[in-house]
Parts: structure tokens; C-alpha cells; sequence
């Protein structure tokens, strides 16, 4: 469905070098990498707000093009959402809505409507204008826009930022039905990897511009190329053994039984409960830590495991 071929663009220095992507029908991308690694900048170039200084963006094989090339600039079939909102501030928030869902026939537009002001929970602020929301109602409003007009794509820049766990959770399960009933496309950039673990089919890892990793969110978490790559999708452990340094999660081991000569020995140091489960805190030789998860205190191992998962 869209295709991102040897986009590059900078400004002083190089934002984006040779980037390539496919996304197809009913899938999720995942951008996840630290601020001002390019992932915004690809966005509105793949909506059609900006030029890239080379490469194409097609939707369908057909070019989207920047501002320079379109009297209006974007895409009626690519949808961004950012921090920007772009709302029509004095119109209530029913209005802001309805508006974008105009070429539906009436009753089929009221139901639209009614059904995402009650999916963004912004039923009770339907007649308030959007200038009196809060940033955390406006960016639910934006996301109500783009999703009012069904596009094919939608582009979501940190789309949780200011959303409570409960309604993150009831507007990612809506995102997942649009994907798998409408075929909708989505593109979910993040500087927090973790976010798009439970959405994304593919994660493209961002660093300077550059596409570093395109894998599955299994293959990211339980395989990461480096700590850097690694620590953007949870905790991970380090731990330095007979020279090699070995990454792995905190649910990776298995407590193993103080006879066992290859396992390893840790020294408890305390647990913090975290709902599901505890954090198990361990020293391991004189200086490194790792954490391990599990649904009690850990404070009577001395010795552990490691146990890979295999993707």
C-alpha cells in the first residue's frame, strides 16, 4: 500500500538518509527510536506536508507528492496525527468531528460521530469549543478527525502521550479492529518502544536518520542487536561472564538449584511488587545488577540460569 523508496532530507545536516519502507493493508509499522532521529520528519513527508529533498512515496503505486507540487498540501487517504492538532479551535468538539465525517449520509455521519465521541471519551465535552480543552482532550479530538474521515493510512506521532492506561487500552483495541476489519494502515511512531510491542507487526529501529533494524516486535525484544537498541523495549539485563557480555530479559532464567556448577550465582538485594509481578533486584559479582521478574519475592535464589527464548 505505501511504499517509501531512497527518501532522503536534510536541513543543516542530514535528518534522513536512503530511507526504505513498505507497509501493506491492515498492518502496523512501529518508529521507535530516540528524539530527533528523523522519525517525525518521515511522517510528514509521507503524509505530504513536506518534500523530501529526494527518493518517492508511493500510496497504492501512485506518488504522493510535498507542498511544492500540491495547491493544498497532504493526501486525502493518508491521515497525520501530531502534536500540532490542527482543530478548528471555536467549533465545538461534536462540530470539529462531524465536519470530517461530512460525506457520510446524515444518520450514518450522527453515528460516526456519536460512536468516537464515546470511544475518546469526549461525550461530556461535545458542545464545549476545542480552544477550552485540555492538551490531553485536544489530542484525543485530533485522533477522532483522522479517524472520522477512514483513511487508508493513518499516521500517529506518540498517539498516547497524554492518554490515562484505561483509555490508552480501549483506543489501541479500536485501532486493531479498524486494521483487521477495514484494512486500515497505521503507522505508530514512539520514543518508547513498549508502546508498539503489543500493536506493531514490523518495528523500523531509527538512529541519526537512519532505518538500523526492521524485525518483528518478538525478534526486537527478545533479540536485541545492542543495549542501546535493546533498552527502548523494556528492561534489560547486562551481565559481563567469562569475557562475553550477554543481554536478557528479566524473564529469561530459571531458578536453578545451588549444586548446579554452570549456573549462575547471584546475591539477593531487595524486591519492589509492581502489580503482576515482582521486581527481583540481584548482584551479580562485585558490581553489575540485574533484575528478574517473578510473581513472588525472589530473596531466598542463589543461583539462576539463563534461558534464552528462541523467536
Amino acid at each position: 500500500m505505501i511504499q517509501v523508496k531512497d527518501v532522503s532530507f536534510a536541513r543543516e545536516n542530514p535528518i534522513l538518509e536512503q530511507i526504505n519502507l513498505e507497509l501493506k493493508a491492515g498492518q502496523i509499522l512501529g518508529l521507535v527510536g530516540p528524539s530527533g532521529a528523523g522519525k517525525s520528519t518521515l511522517l510528514k513527508i509521507i503524509a505530504g506536508l513536506l518534500d523530501a529533498d529526494s527518493g518517492t512515496v508511493l500510496l497504492k503505486k501512485k506518488p504522493v507528492v510535498g507542498p511544492s507540487k500540491r495547491l493544498v498540501p497532504g493526501h486525502p487517504e493518508i491521515q497525520l496525527v501530531n502534536q500540532d492538532f490542527a482543530l478548528d479551535i471555536y467549533h465545538t468538539v461534536a462540530e470539529n468531528l462531524r465536519v470530517k465525517a461530512n460525506y457520510l449520509p446524515n444518520s450514518a455521519c450522527e453515528e460516526l460521530v456519536a460512536e468516537l465521541l464515546e470511544l475518546l471519551d469526549l461525550t461530556n465535552l461535545q458542545h464545549q469549543q476545542a480552544i477550552s480543552l485540555s492538551g490531553g482532550e485536544q489530542q484525543r479530538l485530533a485522533l477522532g478527525r483522522a479517524l472520522a474521515m477512514e483513511p487508508a493510512v493513518i499516521l500517529l506521532d506518540e498517539p498516547f502521550a497524554h492518554l490515562d492506561v484505561h483509555l490508552k487500552d480501549r483506543i489501541a483495541t479500536y485501532l486493531l479492529a479498524l486494521k483487521k476489519v477495514r484494512k486500515t494502515a497505521f503507522i505508530l511512531v514512539s520514543h518508547d518502544g513498549q508502546e508498539v510491542l503489543s500493536l506493531a507487526d514490523q518495528i523500523a529501529f531509527f538512529y541519526a536518520g537512519k532505518i538500523q533494524r526492521i524485525d518483528t516486535p518478538e525478534n526486537f525484544y527478545y533479540q536485541p542487536n545492542s543495549v542501546f537498541e535493546g533498552s527502548f523495549f523494556g528492561t534489560l539485563n547486562v551481565c559481563k561472564l567469562d569475557k562475553k557480555t550477554i543481554l536478557f530479559r528479566p524473564n529469561e532464567y530459571r531458578i536453578a538449584s545451588t549444586d548446579e556448577s554452570d549456573a549462575l550465582a547471584v546475591r539477593f538485594q531487595k524486591s519492589r511488587f509492581s502489580g503482576p509481578y515482582y521486581q527481583n533486584y540481584f548482584r551479580v559479582g562485585k558490581s553489575q545488577t540485574i533484575v528478574l521478574f517473578h510473581s513472588e519475592s525472589l530473596n531466598h535464589v542463589e543461583k539462576i540460569a539463563i534461558v534464552r527464548k528462541n523467536t
